[in-house]
């Protein structure tokens, strides 16, 4: 059983592989981060921006990535946004392999927030990566903040923001607590590298972009964020009451490991756990998201458990739990009851050809999961993987009819309107392998907008049509993107 987690993480890493070849990017983010990059390569590199607004959401190194990479890939090919973070997934598995041992890179790699994400356009995994790095070289030290945790996170600000330094900074601040070492004035060398590292961006960009730039970055997106509920609002319990989705599939497994809490490793694990959750839930704004921070560090918890604990009883029956939850989801598919075309999604052969897989992989995880702790979680950890990569090969044409902006593409360009013609109200951001590159430039307008410029075709959501002024027009025709109903005008 040597060689299992190694065989088991490999089957892991090639899993990832298998949805950036079918797949386009999804409507939200995703396509978001298709224009900002658009207009990167049209030259807005210091300062990002949206549809020639600033774009102070996210610093700008995840952008450069993807767009460098176009230039290599193309930028209508998927390789460009997804493979960042395959790559930071990459390095964050090797990282916990020879730092935490292979049991907890397999166990971080199987956390469905961290596998699902490594597959995407979003810079979560190499910001816990980085994260991750830094939350090691303190470990190492001892409980000192040393430059190369600095330098770690200082590009981590680089990729997510200003909650970089703050979750190193509470980790190196409980590691204080628990190991009873003051601070020293070496430690202060580490802050140099969380705050130069920013800077030789964000300098730069407030020169660029002016005071309007600088309040935008520092009174909503930053101080905003942190104390005026004005999105995602939540009450603090908030990633308590979500840690069985958030964690999944090893919730119950972090559990039972959290018993042996007075090992060296697990404490220092329990530590980085609070040094993203304390931070967070004290903030306004929550996003499930937001906890694939936290994972690496749940994983080291349990990594430590499954070698000092090998023969526990109640790690195992925690993965007998989860399997038998994961085979109990499996048998629901058949029984819920949806409408319209939800309803005949649900009945393709192929959709329940997922469920069957759901079910045939945890029966046979909870026989495999006999023999030792081990083998429990090499259970728990591939049944989750092996239903979803089926789901990401034999779903993935439903997955981008019904996610991705094909179909708003597709009935744009059966319009044969020039690009300037077009007006999107409340629509997704256009990316689509193989669109027409200069349907790009058509405009995303406000209401206000919209009614001066009059364009000759407009898409706009449904629910949102009353908010223009569609006199001279005829409706033309009608998709449906991400469950929500978008119409097609036509002066």
């Amino acid at each position: 059983m040597r060689r299992a987690p190694a065989v088991a993480l490999a089957i892991v890493i090639l899993s990832v592989l298998l949805s950036p070849l079918g797949r386009e990017l999804f409507v939200g983010d995703e396509t978001k981060y298709s224009q900002v990059v658009r207009e990167m390569r049209a030259g807005s590199f210091v300062v990002p921006t949206l549809e020639g607004t600033p774009f102070t959401h996210k610093p700008p190194l995840h952008f450069w990535m993807m767009a460098a990479l176009t230039y290599v890939f193309g930028v209508y090919s998927i390789w460009p946004f997804v493979l960042p973070s395959l790559l930071a997934f990459f390095l964050l598995l090797s990282l916990m392999w020879r730092a935490w041992g292979p049991v907890a890179a397999f166990v971080c790699g199987t956390c469905l927030l961290i596998w699902g994400a490594a597959q995407t356009a979003r810079m979560d995994v190499a910001f816990a990566a980085l994260l991750a790095l830094a939350a090691f070289f303190i470990y190492r030290s001892r409980g000192a903040l040393t430059v190369a945790a600095g330098v770690a996170t200082g590009i981590a600000f680089l990729i997510k923001g200003p909650m970089a330094p703050v979750i190193t900074l509470c980790l190196f601040a409980f590691e204080a607590i628990r190991l009873r070492r003051r601070p020293v004035l070496r430690d202060l060398l580490g802050l140099l590298p969380m705050l130069v590292i920013p800077l030789l961006w964000l300098v730069p960009a407030i020169l660029i972009g002016g005071e309007a730039f600088w309040r935008e970055i520092f009174y909503k997106q930053t101080v905003g964020r942190a104390v005026n509920a004005w999105v995602h609002k939540a009450p603090p319990w908030f990633y308590i009451v979500r840690a069985p989705a958030t964690l999944a599939p090893w919730f119950f497994v972090f559990v039972a490991a959290l018993r042996f809490h007075r090992d060296e490793k697990a404490r220092f694990a329990i530590n980085a756990v609070l040094a993203v959750l304390v931070p967070y839930t004290l903030l306004s704004s929550k996003l499930d998201v937001y906890m694939i921070t936290l994972l690496p560090a749940v994983a080291v918890l349990i990594g430590r458990y499954v070698e000092i604990a090998a023969e526990d009883v109640w790690g195992k029956r925690a993965a007998y739990v989860t399997l038998a939850l994961l085979g109990l989801i499996g048998v629901a598919g058949f029984f819920v009851k949806l409408e319209g075309e939800d309803a005949t999604l649900l009945s393709l052969p192929s959709v329940r050809g997922l469920f069957i897989v759901l079910i045939a992989a945890s029966v046979a995880g909870l026989f495999f999961a006999r023999r030792s702790l081990l083998q429990a979680v090499l259970a728990v950890g591939l049944v989750p993987v092996l239903a979803l990569s089926y789901a990401m090969t034999v779903l993935m044409p439903i997955a981008n009819e019904q996610a991705s902006g094909r179909p708003l593409v597709r009935t744009l360009v059966a319009q044969n309107a020039l690009p300037e013609q077009i007006g999107l109200y409340v629509c997704p951001h256009l990316w689509t392998r193989g669109m027409p590159p200069a349907l790009w430039s058509a405009r995303h307008y406000d209401a206000a907008e919209m009614n001066v410029v009059a364009p000759a075709v407009i898409v706009t959501r449904r629910k949102n049509a009353h908010e223009i002024d569609l006199n001279g027009y005829r409706k033309v025709g009608e998709l449906r993107m991400i469950g929500k109903w978008f119409d097609v005008y036509r002066r």
